[in-house]
C-alpha cells in the first residue's frame, strides 16, 4: 500500500511507527530531486531561474526486511541492504566487504573476531550467501566455529597429580 504525501498534514496522519521511515525516504527523494534539478540546469534543459518543484511524494512502507525473496538478492547486493545492525555494516566496510559476493572471501571465524559482528549477524550473512549459491571461506586450520564457544572461555579439567 502506498501513500501520497503532499503536505505536513499528510505526515501528521501517519502512525508513529511509520513516521520515521517515511521521513527517511522523503529525505532521500528530496536529495534525488535536487540532484536531478542541478543536472538539468547544468545541461541547460531548464533555465537557471527555474526553482525546484517538489509537490508530492509517493511513499511505500517496506515492512520488516527479510531475505525471503531470492529475486531481491544478488552477488552485487550492497551489504547496506542486508538486515544487519549499522555497527556490523560499518565493521564489514572496514574489512573491505561492500557486497554479498565479497563475503565469500572471508571465513566465519575471521568475522567472529570482529567486535561488532556476532553469531546472529554471521547467521544472517550465511543465509544471504546461501541464497545466491556461495559460502564463506573455510575456517583456517579446518577448525569448526561454534558460536557459543567463540564468546566464552573453555574450561579444562584440572590436571591430576602423578
Amino acid at each position: 500500500m502506498s501513500r501520497t504525501i503532499c503536505s505536513v498534514g499528510d505526515l501528521a496522519q501517519l502512525p508513529d511507527d511509520e513516521l520515521l521511515a517515511c521521513l527517511a525516504q522523503l529525505r532521500v527523494a528530496i536529495h534525488d530531486a535536487k540532484r536531478e534539478h542541478a543536472a538539468a540546469r547544468r545541461e541547460a534543459r531548464i533555465s537557471e531561474e527555474k526553482k525546484l518543484e517538489f509537490r508530492s511524494f509517493e511513499w511505500r512502507p517496506r515492512g520488516p526486511q527479510r531475505l525471503s525473496s531470492p529475486a531481491r538478492l544478488s552477488p552485487q547486493t550492497p551489504v547496506e541492504e542486508l538486515p544487519v545492525r549499522a555497527r556490523a555494516r560499518d565493521a564489514l566496510s572496514g574489512l573491505h566487504i561492500f557486497c554479498v559476493e565479497d563475503l565469500s572471501a572471508i571465513s566465519e571465524q575471521e568475522l567472529m573476531t570482529t567486535e561488532a559482528i556476532g553469531a546472529k549477524t554471521v547467521n544472517r550473512l550465511r543465509e544471504a550467501l546461501t541464497r545466491i549459491g556461495l559460502d564463506f571461506l573455510p575456517n583456517p586450520m579446518g577448525q569448526a566455529t561454534t558460536f557459543e564457544g567463540s564468546r566464552t572461555v573453555s574450561i579444562t579439567p584440572p590436571r591430576q597429580k602423578l
